[in-house]
């Protein structure tokens, strides 16, 4: 129905426009601002139409961000701070930051100016150790390297207080930690810290209510439902853990569900701490390989119902931001993401593949829906797009990321009630911004 109704109206723009220019007064939509846009269906393969349902509900969205890291590589400057965690033109809008606890307390203050800006934006900020003080490890033989190391069992306590004594030096300085994670990916921790699943439910049972903040639980490297499964099904354990933290390092789409959270863990949240992808050998405006960032951010939070997801770190050559500091196409994915799906947007019901290739989500909060599109093919794709569960269209926006394009916005797109139409272009993502009447 719409693609019908767009060709009919691209007969008629000029007439629409001029009557409704004509009756618009100042302060009155932003039509006034732009032309009405209506896409070129021509050569465009047409889809199957799809319906937001905005009364079925899942996940809240906490952000999206990424890791500062002071201590392993020069800290932000505040320009890319502003980059980082600002919102406006050429700017990423991240709304999570995590930070490294280093071992040695000398080196914690050097994560405190970065982190107290992003607070500031309203970011939130998590910590995660590697490894504890040299004092409370000792050298084990895993799997035949008789170097790996771990905590000391009759150091537990000092590991909770060496923990605590972070989170009370961050307050101090100004930065109050969401969450504190026990380890970084103690499954795959040849240069740091291994802990066994045994000894996770072990500390987090007996010493972590020493420690003053949410507690995340140790961040898988690979998403492993072993380590997650030994928590959740020890009542006890599960009790202190209110955040759920992974990492996604070859993690395929079909392993990210998790039936045993959704059924067990009631209000705790499920976050995606840490990953690059495709790789972190590639410069991060190849493309369309950056368009993985952005499959791979859709899968994390349909499939695996994640309400965060954090990048590596802020500030390389093949992350979001470029070491000059600026926004890379990889950093784009993200942003169509963290520009627009802001903390305490809901996803909501949408068909996520209406063809090969493409991939769809939606979010509303704030008086707006928000679909992310991503067309993953090399054709142009019409895609018909209805509203249920919500009045009349007021407002259309799309921003659209391509080969020579990046965020590039179109105003006042064309709509029929609540249906609407567009061209995905290939290989692209467009975030579609609607706000209600």
């Amino acid at each position: 129905m719409i693609i019908k109704f767009l060709r009919l109206t691209a007969l008629l723009v000029a007439l629409v426009l001029s009557f409704t220019l004509a009756g618009c007064s100042d302060g009155e939509k932003k039509i006034r601002d732009d032309d009405l846009f209506v896409p070129d269906l021509t050569g465009a393969q047409e889809g199957e139409a799809v319906e937001v349902d905005l009364d079925t509900e899942y996940q809240t969205i906490k952000g999206f961000g990424g890791i500062n890291y002071p201590g392993w590589i020069e800290d932000l400057s505040q320009k890319q701070r502003e980059t980082a965690f600002l919102n406006g033109e050429d700017q990423l809008g991240f709304t999570i930051l995590r930070i490294h606890v280093d071992p040695n307390r000398n080196n914690w203050e050097k994560e405190l100016e970065t982190a107290k800006y992003a607070q500031k934006q309203g970011a939130l900020i998590f910590a995660s150790p590697w490894n504890p003080p040299d004092s409370m490890t000792e050298k084990f033989n895993h799997n035949g390297n008789a170097n790996a190391q771990r905590l000391r069992h009759d150091k537990y306590a000092e590991y909770a207080q060496h923990l605590n004594d972070f989170v009370t030096f961050m307050r101090e300085g100004g930065v109050e930690l969401y969450a504190i994670s026990i380890q970084n990916e103690p499954d795959f921790a040849d240069e740091w810290t291994w802990w066994s699943t045994e000894e996770i439910i072990d500390f987090i049972v007996n010493y972590s209510d020493a420690i003053d903040c949410r507690i995340m639980s140790p961040e898988a490297f690979q998403y492993r439902k072993d380590f997650y499964n030994a928590i959740i099904n020890n009542e006890e354990a599960l009790s202190r853990v209110d955040v759920f933290g992974t990492h996604f390092y070859g993690t395929q789409k079909q392993d990210m569900a998790y039936p045993l959270f959704e059924e067990k863990c009631g209000d705790k949240e499920l976050w995606m701490t840490e990953v690059y992808v495709p790789n972190s050998s590639s410069d991060a405006d190849t493309w369309p390989e950056a368009i993985e960032v952005a499959v791979n951010m859709h899968d994390g939070l349909v499939t695996g119902n994640m309400q965060a997801y954090v990048w590596w770190y802020i500030r390389r050559f093949y992350s979001p931001m470029k070491e000059d500091g600026s926004i890379s196409k990889r950093g784009y994915m993200m942003a169509h993401y963290s520009k627009f799906v802001r903390p305490g947007f809901i996803r909501v019901d949408i068909k996520e593949s209406p063809t090969y290739g493409v991939s769809l989500s939606a979010y509303k909060g704030e008086g707006q829906t928000v679909i992310v599109a991503i067309n993953n093919t090399f054709a142009d794709y019409a895609q018909e797009f209805s509203l249920k569960g919500a009045g009349d269209i007021g407002y259309i926006e799309a921003y659209t990321t391509d080969a020579s394009r990046n965020l590039e916005r179109t105003g006042n797109i064309a709509f029929d009630g609540s249906t609407f139409g567009y061209v995905l272009p290939p290989k692209s993502v467009t975030t579609f911004v609607i706000s209600d009447n």
